[in-house]
């Protein structure tokens, strides 16, 4: 489902706060970037994530489009004790046509 760039910064600050283990997983034409690691700064312009030794910083743009789902699954042994049994996804498509996923993260 579509929503605002403030619909997203809200959902993404609710992670910051919690000190969410996310993973995100930014597209582009010449290839993908994976990171696990947790929002370390989040402004109304922009998003830092900081993994075991690296560092990821995303300009947010109004021109953006912002997409919230949540990944339904059937569940699993794996999957029975979490409190959040469908992991929310934060999707921004760029102008320039790169996609980056934000979502929670589960060691299993």
């Amino acid at each position: 489902m579509n929503i605002s760039k403030a619909d997203a910064i809200a959902h993404l600050a609710k992670w910051y706060d919690a000190h969410t283990e996310i993973r995100l997983t930014h597209t582009t034409v010449i290839g993908n970037l994976s990171l696990v690691g947790h929002i370390s700064k989040l402004t109304d312009s922009a998003i830092t994530i900081t993994g075991n030794d690296c560092e990821l910083l995303l300009y947010f743009r109004a021109t953006s489009e912002y997409r919230y789902d949540d990944n339904r699954a059937i569940p699993t042994e794996a999957n029975k004790e979490r409190l959040n049994k469908y992991p929310t996804v934060i999707g921004i498509k760029f102008a320039t046509g790169d996609r980056t996923e934000i979502l929670e993260f589960f060691k299993e």
